[in-house]
């Protein structure tokens, strides 16, 4: 999004910043660390992108990895409405989740 000529002088004006997609981008992960641990909110798409069909996908492990490591509670969001530009959309929200107790549990690592 940061590429397309008018998104690029509009995204940067609502604190929005590029994430490079299908890799480690240490630059988004110290920025998402640093507002979110300073109570800032930082919006996040777990799948990755927004549904094309309107069927839910899986879920990716950055939002909560960035739940429990920026001390964050997370506010599920859902976007419904056709994928086109100037389209009436429905924003639903969830009830927050409070990260707290699994940040207390211990995951067992992968092998």
């Amino acid at each position: 999004m940061f590429n397309v000529p008018i998104l690029k002088s509009i995204l940067p004006s609502v604190n929005a910043f590029p994430v490079k997609r299908g890799m480690s981008d240490r630059e988004a992960f110290r920025t998402t660390l640093k507002l979110l641990r300073g109570g800032h909110v930082v919006g996040m798409f777990p799948e990755g992108t927004r549904s094309k069909t309107g069927e839910l996908g899986k879920g990716l492990a950055g939002a909560g990895f960035f739940a429990l490591k920026g001390d964050a509670v997370v506010m599920p969001c859902a976007i419904i409405g056709p994928y086109k530009p100037f389209k009436m959309l429905k924003v639903i929200f969830g009830k927050p989740i409070d990260m707290t107790s699994y940040r207390k549990q211990k995951h067992p690592q992968k092998k």
